[in-house]
């Protein structure tokens, strides 16, 4: 009794150690302007927010900082504070004889917490005694947020594992799950294949919010090998294992292994995750199967709770010989059901239960409504024609205070193909007040996606109260998708008007309240396609607003299904809801239904009908050159734009040639459907680099660079090369003959030209001939 119980604790520190680790973090991990905050002024400050995952335990952590400042700046008055959550816990004195200097900080860890963690910078900064100009250029100071650092140790958290903590490990916070392995039979179905198993990709990628999860999949046998012990033996007493038996001597490594292979040993190794390959960083595996397939790693009393779709959280126990490590403690989740259809309904549950009310380890799902694929898209889309507050899409009553300057961001996401006639209009019905005290110089400013379209000075003495305050802006400024409405406040206060006295703005006050709403036009549901920036946006057009027909990620072979596992999880990010309407598809046969991504290498691409493609990616490569439309060159050297163009061209270059350590996207009219959609080609030259492409494009740094229809990258930092070279075609129902007619024609300005040269011939001939009448009439009349 006493060896089990020293061995559970054993095996439970091995476990706990097992997942601590050490990581590295630029301040620009967290940070998304530039490398270099500016800090002007006498006092200025910025936020840092850094999160954390709930399964995580910090440490210790280290917070290394580089600052340059003003060569003005007075010694003891003028400091960098460094706050975290609210807590002073570093202070930098600047000395103009050192502008340049590194503060290393340690962070207490008392103040960390779940979610984000408030990192402050604030200075203040005197370049004299008394009667200093608070806007004057020399109070100024830098820190380099990209050579800053922040070095943590970690340690997964000791709390049971539940449903609840699913939501903790898969979590775009520090300590957060970037990659997992699920697990199938040898020879799985079809449907867990195609279905299931990017649905449970989908599932936890949703769960890490907009963090990229790399998806492995991997199979297990139906029956195990015990592994070899012997080497692990002899480093102790023999009597502790196999009695006074066998002399040490003359034990043969055999007789070793076989003698400790009692069934109590094997019971206990049977418990183990031993199916799995150990991977740093990848606490939590997945299951997926019937309960008939998942038998050879379940216990029987497992297999005998499943009895319809059945969601598990398990803890698997480390097997430890000799105090070495066999098999590593996990943790696992299990997606089952007794036929391939529960085992389906089990992870449609998944994909959409909020862990939070799940405070235990297993259920069964008994039945669902509402889960329809197009019912589950129009999530947190607002619907055209409709009014809402801010309140309804989840933005917060706003206050700011004291001097400064301060933005209240309202993002809310419109169908992805959003499209509304030139005339039409967006109306802002605004609910917002200041205070009394306001000097020269405060403002209201409001952006939309990045557009100025309003100002106004907040000039009234006495402060001023406003209710549905109207901004009538032009629809055009909106986009499908998300958008983004700014309001950027200014707050100065009054100018004392007597010279080296200053009045503090700590009575400055404006809000913003959530009943401010917005009014959206009635408009259509018309896409322009190709557009690689809108799917990466949008996930259009496998996410639809009013629509979601089945669509396919095809793959040639079984290699490619962690690419595609991978791409179904991140489309599903940028949706930000379950993609029901997209299955696996393996083989050549591409779906002539809707729109389909296709992954392949140039070889397999072969069979693909591309022969209608400006750019065409088989074992012949056809290219649409950029020197090939020498207008589009004179242009961009001579604007010095480097950004990519609308190009359509008719030259290409046929050629025999790797695609080397690059790949490949292309997006272009679907040759083979039966309606106008779009097919998606990724390529690589091999499997293994078309997986680590499809995780460099799945990244936060590339995958927003997305644009034009043809993009090609090797790295995860900025592509290679970003084009539109195809004809564009419209995809969607516009519920209005005119709107789509107008549409059309804006796509295609040439018709507009044709049109009117054929008006004025038509008027010209008319009038020729009336006047040709009227003259013949005037003679018979002499």
């Amino acid at each position: 009794m006493i060896k089990t119980y020293l061995m559970l604790i054993v095996s439970l520190l091995v476990s706990v150690s097992a997942l601590a680790q050490t990581e590295t973090f630029r301040l620009t991990d967290f940070y998304s302007g530039d490398g270099i905050i500016r800090l002007q002024g006498k006092s200025d400050a910025i936020d840092v927010p850094i999160p954390l995952s709930a399964a995580t335990r910090v440490n210790s952590a280290k917070l290394r900082i580089e600052v340059t400042s003003s060569q003005a700046l007075i010694k003891k008055r003028s400091q960098l504070y460094i706050r975290f959550n609210n807590a002073t816990i570093g202070q930098v004195a600047y000395d103009p004889d050192r502008p340049s200097l590194v503060s290393e900080i340690n962070i207490p860890t008392a103040l960390w917490r779940p979610g984000f963690n408030s990192l402050t910078l604030a200075v203040s900064q005197h370049y004299a005694m008394q009667c200093v100009d608070g806007n004057a250029p020399e109070l100024w100071s830098e820190v380099n947020v990209y050579n800053s650092t922040l070095t943590l140790d970690t340690a997964v958290g000791d709390k049971p594992f539940m449903l609840e903590s699913l939501s903790h490990f898969f979590n775009p916070g520090i300590g957060g799950q970037r990659k997992v392995a699920l697990y199938t039979a040898l020879e799985p179905d079809t449907s867990i294949y195609q279905k299931t198993l990017p649905l449970a990709a989908q599932a936890l990628a949703l769960r890490n919010q907009y963090q990229p999860l790399h998806v492995k999949h991997a199979a297990f046998a139906d029956n195990y090998e015990l592994p070899d012990v012997s080497e692990l033996l002899r480093g102790t007493s023999l009597s502790d294992r196999v009695g006074n038996s066998l002399d040490r001597s003359n034990a043969t490594s055999k007789a070793l292994n076989d003698e400790f292979w009692n069934e109590d040993n094997i019971a206990r190794f049977e418990r183990s995750a031993w199916y799995v390959t150990p991977q740093k960083q990848q606490p939590i595996h997945v299951l997926v199967g019937t309960v008939e397939q998942l038998s050879p790693v379940l216990s029987d009393d497992l297999v005998n709770e499943i009895n319809g779709a059945f969601l598990k959280t398990q803890n698997t126990p480390a097997f430890i010989v000799n105090n070495t490590v066999v098999t590593p403690a996990s943790l696992r989740l299990i997606v089952s059901g007794t036929t391939q259809e529960e085992v389906y309904e089990a992870a449609k549950a998944l994909s959409v239960m909020d862990d939070a009310i799940n405070p235990i380890t297993q259920v069964t799902v008994l039945s669902q409504s509402e889960m329809d694929a197009s019912k589950l898209q129009k999530h947190e889309v607002l619907t055209p024609d409709n009014t809402y507050t801010f309140q309804d899409f989840g933005v917060a009553t706003a206050q700011f205070r004291n001097e400064g300057d301060f933005r209240k961001r309202v993002p809310l996401r419109l169908p992805a193909d959003f499209y509304v006639p030139e005339n039409a209009s967006v109306k802002l019905l605004l609910d917002f007040g200041y205070g009394a005290g306001f000097g020269p110089g405060s403002v209201m400013n409001v952006s939309v996606n990045g557009e100025l379209v309003h100002g106004l000075a907040l000039n009234n003495i006495n402060g001023q109260s406003f209710r549905d305050y109207q901004l009538t802006i032009p629809a055009r400024f909106f986009k499908g998708g998300i958008n983004n409405i700014d309001f950027d406040v200014t707050q100065r206060a009054p100018l004392a008007g007597v010279e080296c006295d200053d009045i503090p703005g700590s009575h400055l006050v404006f809000q913003l309240d959530d009943s401010s709403a917005i009014k959206l036009p009635d408009a259509g549901h018309v896409a322009v396609q190709p557009n690689l920036a809108l799917m990466s946006e949008t996930a259009y057009p496998f996410a639809r607003f009013k629509s979601a027909p089945a669509s396919t990620i095809n793959i040639p072979t079984e290699v490619f299904l962690d690419s595609a596992l991978t791409l179904s999880a991140k489309l599903a990010q940028v949706a930000q809801v379950p993609l029901l309407n997209v299955e696996v598809a393996l083989g050549n046969e591409i779906s002539t239904s809707t729109s389909a991504f296709v992954l392949g290498t140039p070889e397999s691409l072969s069979s693909v009908e591309q022969a209608e493609f400006s750019t065409a990616i088989e074992a012949t490569k056809r290219w649409s050159y950029r020197l090939q439309n020498n207008m589009y060159n004179r242009i961009r050297n001579f604007t010095e734009d480097k950004s990519f163009k609308e190009m359509r061209i008719d030259g290409h270059t046929v050629q025999q040639s790797d695609l080397g350590e690059q790949a490949v996207l292309t997006a272009q009219r679907h040759p083979t459907a039966t309606n106008s959609d779009t097919l998606f080609i990724v390529a690589a030259q091999t499997p293994d680099l078309l997986e680590a492409r499809i995780l460099d494009l799945v990244s936060l740094s590339l995958w927003g660079q997305l644009g034009g229809d043809f993009f090609a990258w090797k790295n995860s930092q900025a592509p290679s090369l970003v084009m539109q070279v195809s004809d564009k075609f419209e995809v969607g129902e516009a519920d209005d003959k005119w709107l789509h007619l107008r549409l059309w024609l804006s796509n295609n300005p040439w018709y507009w030209l044709f049109g009117f040269i054929a008006l004025v011939v038509v008027v010209s001939v008319i009038t020729y001939l009336l006047l040709k009448r009227r003259n013949q009439q005037v003679q018979d009349s002499w």
